[in-house]
């Protein structure tokens, strides 16, 4: 089974894309404003690289012109193969004072003595894609009209582009990339600390069962939109309850109201003289009375309820079943025994009726399974609280031992038990916050154990 996806997941990931959506219109607007604002790229490099070549020219002593750019930046330009070219011209008569690189072509004839110069193209071997755009930029050195012209293939845009994002990242784009992060941050912790609330109420929805039907889903901090949900799950919880209710009580006052004709019933059969007929029918009435005894506790233990003040001793309680059960064990030929501290209490928090009926049924249990001649061990520890007891029998399998918790289960159905022993010692467990579980005993047979928290 596939995990179902990710409500966090999918926001983030929605609020992701729209957010590099929103990135990718941003620049692409800025680069229409740059475009409309400074020309095209291949202009603004050409325009910002004249500059720099014309503030690099001086005068010497004598007043004549001195380039001052470096021997490098001349190779760079006889290194780029013919794609880039510049040369500083004479203004009066267009002779070359200094160039490198490719060929310039003439000096566009409306150049105007300004600093934004003069854009055009040309081709110096006719129409034909290897075409030269360039930038022809007025300057003075020494009193003395020169011009500087620097052109470049309109094939080669790489270096024009490299160029533009540079300057786009110098004036602030490179805020994209931390700006898409702080978002994703906030996104996350914001929808994390939404869902937050979703959590708990899982969290308390685990806690109900037909165990626990009063436990509700909390209102507090519950977004708007869940609301609704919360109080339709909280009122579906409230009928359930109230069915729970009504079939406890349907069930403690059937087995109530039936405790009386079977009391009836079985002071007949005391009455008739033929005890042959007599016999099987008050060992049907006892399987029926006991029948209706263990659904009565049933509806009690569903409906149990701790008090704070509620206090049991297990060692008490252990030496009270035994005492109360060595009557039948003796006279089914086995033997009961307890092993508790003498000297010291197993305190617990619990209610002392609840309890006792629970370990008379776990012995009950135990003296029905348990060889003639052997013996049933019910042992008391303080850390953790615990009672076990013990019997030789044959044992449960592992496969089995979460049937036997279940209500009406009986491995034999040729016994006489209901099938609700062990269901009642489960519930009653439930009820103390403790637990039980079923291992094999040392030497052979079943070994229940029934643990307590600290009280």
């Amino acid at each position: 089974m596939t995990a179902p996806p990710s409500l966090l997941g999918r926001i983030v990931l929605r609020l992701s894309l729209t957010t590099l959506a929103a990135i990718v219109c941003a620049y692409a607007w800025l680069w229409q404003m740059f475009e409309s604002t400074t020309g095209t790229l291949q202009n603004k490099s050409l325009i910002e690289t004249a500059r720099t070549i014309a503030a690099s020219v001086a005068a010497d002593p004598a007043g004549r012109p001195v380039l001052g750019i470096s021997q490098a930046v001349r190779d760079s330009y006889a290194r780029s193969g013919g794609t880039d070219g510049f040369a500083v011209r004479d203004r009066a008569n267009g002779d070359i004072l200094f160039a490198g690189g490719a060929e310039v072509g003439p000096v566009p004839v409306n150049l105007e003595d300004d600093e934004d110069g003069s854009l055009y193209t040309y081709n110096p071997d006719g129409p034909g894609p290897e075409t030269y755009f360039g930038e022809a930029f007025p300057f003075k050195v020494g009193g003395r009209a020169m011009v500087v012209q620097v052109v470049r293939k309109s094939s080669d845009t790489e270096a024009l582009i490299d160029t533009v994002i540079g300057d786009f990242f110098e004036d602030g784009g490179w805020l994209a990339g931390p700006f898409l992060l702080a978002l994703l941050g906030v996104s996350i912790l914001t929808l994390r600390g939404t869902l937050a609330p979703l959590r708990e109420l899982s969290r308390q929805a685990e806690r109900i069962g037909p165990h626990a039907t009063d436990v509700r889903l909390p209102h507090d901090d519950v977004p708007r939109e869940v609301m609704p949900l919360v109080q339709a799950v909280n009122h579906a919880f409230e009928r359930l309850e109230e069915g729970f209710r009504l079939q406890r009580e349907f069930t403690a006052d059937a087995a109530h109201e039936l405790r009386t004709p079977l009391a009836v019933l079985t002071a007949h059969i005391d009455t008739l003289e033929d005890q042959a007929v007599a016999a099987p029918l008050r060992r049907d009435l006892e399987s029926m009375t006991h029948l209706v005894e263990q659904l009565l506790r049933v509806a009690r233990v569903e409906a149990l309820v701790l008090d704070a003040t509620d206090q049991a001793n297990l060692a008490d309680i252990a030496r009270e079943v035994a005492a109360y059960l060595a009557p039948m064990a003796i006279r089914n030929h086995r033997m009961i025994e307890v092993d508790a501290p003498e000297d010291s209490a197993v305190p617990v928090q619990g209610q002392p009726d609840a309890l006792f009926h629970a370990v008379r049924n776990l012995v009950d249990n135990a003296l029905r399974h348990t060889p003639a001649g052997t013996t049933v061990t019910l042992t008391v520890t303080a850390r953790p609280p615990t009672l076990c007891v013990r019997d030789q029998g044959p044992g449960i399998p592992p496969e089995r031992r979460t049937e036997v918790f279940q209500r009406f289960w009986r491995s034999d159905r040729r016994n006489a038990g209901a099938g609700l022993g062990l269901a009642i010692v489960q519930r009653t467990m439930e009820a103390h916050g403790g637990s039980v579980a079923i291992a094999d005993a040392p030497g052979g047979g079943a070994l229940f154990r029934m643990e307590f928290p600290e009280p």
